[in-house]
């Protein structure tokens, strides 16, 4: 019972930051826009994290809010460009996921810079000895249900979904669809900010260029594999947490390659979406029908 408890205490940073970025993903995908920024934002966050950390002497608060800021703004960017404009969404995600690539570059080298002349301490661990990790899974699982009543049961729910599903027609029925569409937006990259910030502070603790490459993308694949189902996607990044968390471990078990087991985490991801698309769920919990589609609302007016 008690590795149990280590090895769940032990993924859960991990789990929650996965989790955030993941559902953060859903939400915006939900209302028809492509995220494929997802990475280059989460890498951006997470270089955010560590220089609010370093600059406020480890304040976490001032990292987490400050790296949601910075990531929302590119949500409601992405929404607003792909739903004003009949621009494509895949090379506006693909743009904004290159310039979050730069500015966390830039943003990060001055802050570890400043580290190493001083020696700041930053971070907030979770595992065995602290209790909070017990939180983590509590707040996981009420943040999927509340999704979960917001998409299904509220007015704005059902605009999300609308936006998603037929522009057009939500338009019609007097929808706002940049307006819904940059609200989904706005609160989906919070979340992915959020995720990146926790996987900062909490899991790795220090920052290097190119810090949190491709954790995005573990996250889209997350998402994706789950159907964007909030309660699904709890399953997924529990899994996918515990196989990047323990990779070292399972590497050793089985002799393998250190270059081989970096790789384990992105195979699983194409296997989980492989699977996800061979399996009833994928009728069952299709993307929406606009997902990606350019949708330029003054041609339709006149």
């Amino acid at each position: 019972m008690d590795g149990v408890l280590s090895l769940l205490a032990g993924m859960s940073s991990l789990f929650l930051a996965y989790y955030l970025a993941a559902l953060g993903h859903a939400i915006v995908e939900k209302s028809g826009v492509l995220n494929l920024a997802i990475d280059g934002v989460f890498v951006l966050s997470v270089s955010t994290a560590f220089a609010t950390a370093v600059y406020t002497h480890n304040n976490i608060g001032a990292a987490l809010i400050v790296s949601m800021i910075i990531a929302l703004i590119f949500g409601g960017l992405m929404a607003f460009l792909v739903t004003k404009f009949p621009i494509s969404h895949g090379a506006t995600g693909l743009s904004l996921m290159f310039l979050g690539y730069g500015l966390a570059s830039l943003i990060g080298l001055p802050a570890r810079n400043l580290q190493g002349r001083t020696g700041i301490e930053i971070g907030y661990t979770l595992d065995i000895t602290n209790p909070m990790w017990i939180g983590v899974y509590v707040i996981t699982i009420l943040l999927g249900i509340a999704f979960l009543y917001i998409i299904n049961k509220t007015k704005l729910g059902a605009s999300i979904r609308a936006a998603g599903e037929d522009p057009a027609a939500a338009e019609a029925l007097g929808a706002n669809v940049l307006s819904v569409r940059l609200i989904a937006g706005i609160i989906g990259f919070a979340l992915i900010g959020l995720g990146g910030a926790i996987f900062e502070i909490s899991y790795t603790q220090v920052w290097s260029e190119g810090q949190g490459l491709g954790h995005g993308w573990l996250a889209f694949a997350i998402s994706l594999s789950a159907g964007r189902h909030p309660l699904l996607i709890l399953i997924s990044a529990g899994v996918f947490a515990g196989l990047v968390n323990y990779m070292t471990a399972i590497q050793a078990a089985y002799s393998l390659p250190p270059d081989l087991a970096k790789m384990l985490p992105f195979v699983a991801a194409i296997l989980a979406m492989v699977i996800f698309m061979a399996t009833p769920l994928k009728r069952r919990l299709a993307p929406p029908k606009s997902l990606g589609k350019i949708y330029f609302r003054e041609e339709r007016t006149v």
